[in-house]
């Protein structure tokens, strides 16, 4: 349904997108990781056609995304950034951005009003919305990407900073958007929230995708070794230097920062060792975790950092 090709955008010296592609089927939902600057918001934003001056191809069904209207009124996008009108009450925003996907009358108060039952704010529809809670203005930011019955659905940290109760409602609205034949991408920083979610996941940083598939297939990366988490006060260089020679055979640096550091271990008779060679060195670890592998070691091993960085 959606192609990207060799999609590249830079501002000034810095590369946001770097040949990035990526394909999507209907009813695919697909969740997309990285850490801050990975490039995920110049993604949306140029699929969504407000950034430009860019290289590459987007085609939709075998056409330019950005051909005609038509196409741009097949498109539903719940920015990060709030869009509607604070003053105005819940149906009126509906009614408004509805009408400018030139959606009947009739079907669109319709479409609004069945859209307000589905975000739970059929009760509060004629209220302002400078008077919502964060969590319903973010429901409501959904509801507004949808009115049109959009094919394609992009989503822009579309939970960010609400409430558990709110959030757990637009991740359902995702699942039941895809399950019904729509193509969805959304962004996140919360990784149980792909996990439950989506039907791919993507993994992206510097622009491009490290890789990508099922949860089952990304946590193969990493294998069958256990994780082992060290925190404590030392720098990143000197504990990278105390287990250089111990690397190879079975363990494996994932990532390094000042006071933080994973291991991966294919036995964990090792890690008796490893804690002698950090004493040795009088590199201070205050407490160790041994976890089974994850989305989140994953992510760790392919961008040496973590999804808050």
């Amino acid at each position: 349904m959606l192609e990207i090709k060799n999609l590249t955008k830079s501002y000034g010296d810095v590369v946001a997108l770097d040949r990035f592609s990526l394909d999507l089927k209907k009813g695919e939902v697909l969740g997309l990781l990285g850490p801050n600057g990975a490039g995920k918001t110049t993604l949306i934003s140029i699929l969504a056609g407000t950034v430009r001056d860019f290289t590459g191809t987007v085609t939709f069904e075998g056409r330019s995304l950005f051909a005609d209207r038509s196409m741009k009124n097949r498109l539903g996008v719940v920015p990060q950034d709030m869009a509607f009108y604070d003053d105005l009450n819940a149906m009126d925003n509906l009614l408004f951005w509805g009408g400018l996907y030139d959606v009947p009358r009739a079907d669109l108060k319709r479409r609004a009003a069945e859209l307000l039952e589905v975000v739970e704010l059929s009760d509060r529809a004629k209220e302002p919305v400078k008077n919502f809670s964060g969590g319903m203005k973010r429901r409501l930011n959904t509801a507004i990407g949808l009115l049109h019955k959009p094919d394609l659905l992009l989503l822009d940290e579309p939970t960010v900073g609400i409430d558990v109760q709110a959030k757990v409602s637009i991740l359902d609205i995702i699942r039941s958007v895809g399950a019904a034949g729509t193509a969805v991408i959304f962004t996140t920083h919360q990784l149980a929230e792909v996990e439950g979610t989506c039907s791919r996941i993507a993994i992206m940083d510097h622009g491009r995708i490290l890789a990508q598939g099922t949860l089952d297939a990304l946590i193969r990366i990493v294998g069958e070794k256990d994780i082992v988490e060290f925190t404590g006060e030392f720098a990143a260089a000197a504990f990278s230097e105390a287990l250089q020679d111990l690397a190879g055979d079975g363990l494996e640096l994932l990532s390094v920062a000042d006071g933080l550091a994973s291991l991966a271990v294919a036995d964990t008779g090792r890690i008796p060792k490893v804690m002698d060679r950090l004493f040795q060195r009088k590199l201070a670890v205050t407490d160790m975790k041994i976890k089974t592998p994850s989305l989140e070691t994953v992510f760790l091993k392919l961008t040496g950092r973590s999804l808050r960085d």
